[in-house]
């Protein structure tokens, strides 16, 4: 794309517009020449084609041979956009690619680069270096390595490739696809076969109808079952891939979660900044999610937090988006946001406010804390009356006299929190992502350390099966934002719950 030139391309076109997968003879201005030209996106940096075992691989991913339809007079810019147009996974290429070409002879070619020009590449030097248009360009990645799972088999990618039927289980998909596909279906259930089976509304999973009861009494009756149900939801074959940068985190990293189109967030969170060639093992996810606690929240440390009061977040729908990242890093072995105010995390599990419970250490916000302050400083009604204005605007609306403190103070409570509740719904609409938000309602004391400060669970006999499983828990004690208590540790290939207080 145009980012492989950041200084020298910059594009005025939308990047918050669905990306279609059509022909790309629907993508070039009406009236324009074009002129045909290959291009084979690779999966990876390589000086080699791919073998014929990779090629199958990569037709399935959407990366294989592509014949793009380029306006003659196109230059660098508008050949990035083609491109992505027409080969999906390139909308994750955040570290830059080159084009490359093979030189002649037969079995596994090697490649040589294209060097671009100036202002980069222009469709009349491809053609010229094609030989009118006969030669592939291959699309090498310069830091990155694609995901290569296919694309469904209804992807518009595949619209105008043939396509037969499944004798097993009737489903109609690519060729290319189906050959892979036959060694492992398995066909379909009859409805016979799953007329007994009950699905459980914790963990969701099947089971037979008179185990059901049994089963959902004791599911989800811990943190590792709250964590364990939610690690299930995640779709581990495709990823959620974020390309930001470190210095605009986290307002960038949120507008690129909100404009994800072609992917969704149930899948494994991948994180890379931009410029950097790191590749995400863990840690650049949580350095992301980290800055959703000071960004979006405020309140004393250690004794819980409300969300800020910020109608142009709730506009935007930054607080649904928060929710969703909320759920994703508890999911995926992520910091738990265990920095809620108790009232906060019953509205997240009910969806209502108990008005009789709010008291003053509810109020998290510096204004409404101060005035409160002042309240009860107020030695005489002269002093009182300095702050009368501010009073009313919380809503008091009786006469203001000494012996009334109590009122006015309960006013500016409410009025400090019941403000909240639009931020507190559209959280917790984003965190129905996994389920998490049913499974808060069945068992809120379960999900309480997870969301709340000062309840920590003890671990039982905690085990250290290497170094890095240890010097893994150390670096997650630091991590600064979203605050750790319930973690699960990478011990190998089998993961374990680590419940770690808080300083």
């Amino acid at each position: 794309s145009h980012r492989s030139f950041p200084g020298h391309f910059k594009s005025n076109l939308s990047r918050g517009k669905k990306r279609c997968f059509t022909s790309t003879k629907q993508l070039v201005k009406a009236g324009s020449k074009t002129t045909g030209l290959s291009f084979y996106l690779l999966s990876k940096n390589t000086s080699y084609t791919p073998l014929p075992a990779e090629e199958l691989e990569l037709l399935q991913a959407g990366m294989g041979r592509q014949t793009v339809s380029l306006p003659e007079d196109g230059d660098h810019a508008e050949i990035s956009r083609l491109l992505e147009e027409t080969f999906p996974k390139m909308e994750y290429l955040c570290g830059g690619w080159l084009l490359h070409k093979a030189t002649g002879g037969s079995g596994r070619l090697k490649l040589t680069v294209i060097p671009p020009e100036t202002e980069g590449y222009s469709v009349k030097t491809l053609k010229a270096v094609s030989g009118g248009g006969k030669s592939t360009f291959y699309i090498v990645p310069l830091q990155e390595t694609l995901d290569t799972s296919p694309l469904p088999p209804d992807s518009q990618h595949f619209s105008k490739m043939p396509k037969k039927l499944c004798y097993q289980c009737n489903e109609v998909m690519p060729l290319q696809m189906l050959a892979v596909h036959i060694n492992t279906c398995k066909g379909k259930f009859s409805p016979d076969e799953t007329d007994d089976e009950v699905i459980c509304p914790i963990c969701t999973k099947d089971f037979p109808e008179d185990e059901i009861t049994v089963h959902a009494s004791l599911c989800g009756d811990s943190v590792e079952d709250v964590l364990r149900c939610l690690e299930q939801q995640v779709d581990t074959t495709t990823e959620f891939k974020l390309c930001v940068d470190r210095e605009d985190l986290p307002d960038r990293g949120i507008l690129q979660w909100q404009r994800k189109k072609s992917a969704s967030p149930t899948s494994v969170l991948r994180v890379v900044f931009i410029g950097e060639a790191g590749v995400d093992t863990g840690a650049l996810r949580k350095e992301f999610l980290s800055g959703i606690e000071s960004r979006f929240f405020e309140g004393p440390e250690n004794k819980g937090k409300n969300p800020k009061y910020s109608l142009t977040d709730l506009d935007n729908e930054n607080f649904r988006t928060v929710g969703e990242i909320i759920a994703v890093s508890l999911a995926q072995g992520g910091p738990s946001p265990a920095f809620f105010k108790e009232w906060c995390y019953n509205f997240l599990c009910s969806g209502e406010v108990d008005f009789s419970c709010l008291s003053k250490e509810d109020v998290a916000d510096v204004e409404s804390s101060l005035l409160i302050s002042k309240v009860e400083d107020a030695a005489d009604m002269q002093s009182l009356m300095l702050w009368a204005d501010e009073i009313v605007t919380c809503g008091y609306t009786n006469q203001i006299k000494m012996d009334s403190k109590e009122s006015m103070i309960r006013a500016i409570v409410l009025h400090s929190t019941t403000r909240l509740i639009p931020m507190l719904q559209q959280l917790r609409k984003g965190m129905e992502l996994y389920g998490l938000v049913n499974l808060m309602a069945v068992n809120p004391e379960a999900c309480h350390s997870l969301f709340v400060p000062g309840k920590i669970l003890k671990q039982r006999n905690p085990v250290f099966e290497n170094k890095r499983a240890l010097t893994f828990t150390s670096i997650l004690s630091v991590t600064v934002g979203l605050t750790p208590v319930a973690r699960i540790v990478y011990t190998g290939h089998d993961r374990k719950i680590l419940n770690v207080p808080r300083d």
